[in-house]
């Protein structure tokens, strides 16, 4: 049986994906969460084969959920589930470390297909997602380092030096040289300037897009 975390903050989109689980015998979902930070728990608790993770939740997001399993060494594979199919959301999710990514309204055609797939090593994207635009936005973001992305993303959201060192548990100095790294790799000489290439190139999320 394969071992499945099921995180949603919504309980009845978890019973749901509980429910059509139920219906092939070979996955048994063993915890579920309704934020991040519950689902960080959970994988780390029950060691599961796969986390079945929703983009929008509270307290941690799931791109800092699959970066914080990514940055522990969790072999758990992570197969997003999503309303959003903007090829920006799902490029930053892969190079993040998912493993899949699936759209919430293919669940019912698509889910199990997805599942095989990630638990046999292999990468799965919604059939109806532009991939030739999301392989262009991983070609970009191979550019920058994991952290990088972090640092980039958190700099778009309108946090200072000082608050991406203490979010990152990093010092100033070394927040301060991962900025200068920015701009030089995207050669840019100010932080607008950083952010407005960022987004002209899909590096980051703005925020304010909502995934569902």
């Amino acid at each position: 049986m394969n071992r499945i975390v099921l995180a949603d903050d919504h309980a009845l989109v978890r019973r749901g994906l509980a429910a059509l689980l139920a219906t092939d015998g070979r996955f048994v979902v063993v915890a579920e969460a309704g934020n991040g930070e519950e689902a960080l728990a959970a994988v780390h608790a029950r060691a599961p084969d796969a986390l079945l993770l929703d983009l929008s939740m509270p307290k941690v997001d799931g791109l800092e959920t699959i970066r914080r399993l990514r940055a522990r060494g969790s072999r758990t594979r992570v197969l997003v589930l999503s309303m959003y199919d903007d090829a920006q959301f799902v490029a930053q999710a892969l190079a993040d470390g998912a493993d899949g990514y699936l759209l919430k309204h293919a669940m019912d055609d698509e889910l199990f297909q997805a599942l095989e797939a990630v638990l046999r090593g292999e990468r799965y994207v919604s059939r109806s997602i532009d991939m030739e635009h999301v392989e262009a936005l991983e070609t970009a973001h191979s550019q920058l380092t994991a952290r990088e992305r972090e640092v980039l993303q958190l700099i778009a959201d309108g946090h200072t030096t000082q608050g991406v060192a203490e979010l990152l548990a990093i010092s100033p100095h070394t927040a301060t040289r991962h900025r200068a790294n920015l701009m030089q790799k995207l050669d840019v000489h100010n932080q607008v300037e950083l952010v407005r290439a960022a987004v002209a190139r899909g590096l980051i999320v703005m925020s304010g897009k909502a995934e569902r």
